[in-house]
């Protein structure tokens, strides 16, 4: 569930980004007031009604009931920011990214707390995990703001906000240090013979329904976390237990987080080569310079501005829910691998992940971002009769990785080096003509 909510919000940030801030009907406010407390009213009203024919306990919220929600949300965020002018209205302010993720959060809260019985304490969560996202985006503005911008900016706040966050995202989740005890003790002797150093270990207490997971939080180890939700250890026995510490010593010994990092760092690029590919396209349509820019400058340029917009937006959603996910659940499958081959015996971690599936329902069910869980425990068991898989896996993520880099690097020079010059000339009217 949390995959799909970090998901939403950067979709949304991705949203404001490419939607033109020239998008804003000139209806008089006389018109928009009104409509905009009946857009208010329809978006809760559908929202209860749905909540009260589908009673989270007698009879459960279908996905689909779920995903038309979320489609609804979606639908009127869109019209605040174009309809009703809200991304004119704010664009040309300093924080304005802030405002409008806080407007988006008030349908996303409202979509979460009356659709699902979800406590507080699974909010919490959610905002500690943006909350990076959130620093990074108040620095790089406010570094512009007080005019101390510089380059390599971005890329030293985002080191800086990766390392420390982790700290401060505890202080925001519900947590709780484990108590001393054979428990921690047990666990504590694992990492020691592993040479994993960690600052502390956490419980999350009971936030939802299936909230039975576990991880590790944190690059280095002065701000690195190893937390459990409490459900989790209520139902796994102490050799259960370490199988899933082995599997999260797989993400760290296989270095999971700079790799998922590496992978995030190649979307601006991919995005990069997709807009060089749509102006080139889109200069096939005009004869002359002259003519493009006619076409940049008159009434109907706003159309060019959507087309891209949706163009950028699809393959954005595409390189998420594809790409992204790809490295997410293989990564996943390495981590099992690497606990499999830590432990000699695939028996702990397939049996506690057995009994998630069981108690969640979610057993049989295909997951996007990891794989299901019997799709997970049935792997672990084969590569336990052929212990060569683990390597050749490994291998094959890493030439997957490689790949996905040369794919979006080498079309990035060839349009450098091919069409450096007119695509340079298509870009820089381009984007005077959004300035």
């Amino acid at each position: 569930m949390i995959y799909e909510d970090l998901l939403a919000f950067w979709l949304a940030f991705i949203i404001w980004e490419f939607i033109p801030a020239s998008l804003n009907h000139a209806h008089p406010a006389l018109v928009k007031i009104p409509l905009f407390l009946a857009k208010e009213t329809l978006f809760f009203a559908l929202l209860f009604s749905l909540r009260q024919r589908f009673s989270p306990l007698s009879n459960p919220l279908p996905s689909f009931i779920g995903r038309a929600g979320l489609l609804l949300l979606f639908f009127f965020y869109i019209l605040d920011l174009t309809y009703f002018g809200l991304k004119g209205f704010l664009y040309p302010y300093y924080f304005s990214s802030f405002f409008v993720l806080l407007w988006f959060l008030h349908y996303y809260l409202a979509y979460k707390l009356i659709l699902y019985p979800l406590k507080f304490g699974y909010l919490r969560i959610l905002l500690g995990l943006l909350l990076p996202f959130v620093i990074l985006l108040f620095l790089d503005e406010a570094l512009e703001y007080i005019g101390l911008s510089f380059k390599g900016q971005f890329l030293l706040t985002l080191s800086i906000v990766l390392l420390l966050s982790p700290y401060l995202i505890i202080k925001i989740w519900p947590v709780r240090k484990m108590p001393m005890g054979i428990l921690r003790d047990m666990i504590a002797q694992f990492l020691k013979i592993q040479k994993i150093k960690l600052k502390d270990f956490l419980i999350i207490p009971p936030i939802g329904a299936k909230f039975y997971t576990a991880g590790i939080l944190g690059f280095i180890p002065p701000f690195r976390y190893l937390f459990f939700s409490s459900s989790l250890l209520e139902i796994l026995r102490e050799e259960e237990i370490l199988g899933v510490v082995a599997h999260e010593i797989g993400h760290l010994k296989k270095r999971h987080g700079y790799l998922l990092f590496f992978v995030l760092l190649t979307f601006p690029l991919f995005l990069f080569n997709l807009l060089y590919l749509f102006l080139l396209g889109f200069t096939f349509f005009f004869a002359t310079q002259e003519e493009l820019i006619s076409f940049l400058k008159s009434p109907k340029g706003v159309y060019l501005d959507i087309a891209l917009s949706l163009w950028l937006l699809a393959f954005a959603i595409f390189f998420f829910r594809f790409v992204f996910a790809y490295f997410l659940r293989n990564l996943e499958r390495e981590a099992d691998l690497y606990a499999l081959y830590l432990l000699k015996d695939p028996e702990p971690l397939t049996s506690a992940l057995y009994k998630i599936g069981e108690i969640t329902g979610q057993l049989f069910r295909k997951s996007w971002h990891h794989f299901g869980l019997w799709e997970r425990i049935n792997f672990i068991r084969f590569a336990s009769h052929y212990p060569e898989i683990i390597k050749k896996h490994s291998r094959k993520i890493r030439k997957f990785l490689a790949l996905w880099f040369l794919i979006n690097l080498l079309p990035l020079l060839l349009f450098l080096f091919l069409e450096g010059d007119i695509l340079e000339k298509i870009l820089k009217n381009f984007l005077s003509w959004v300035s």
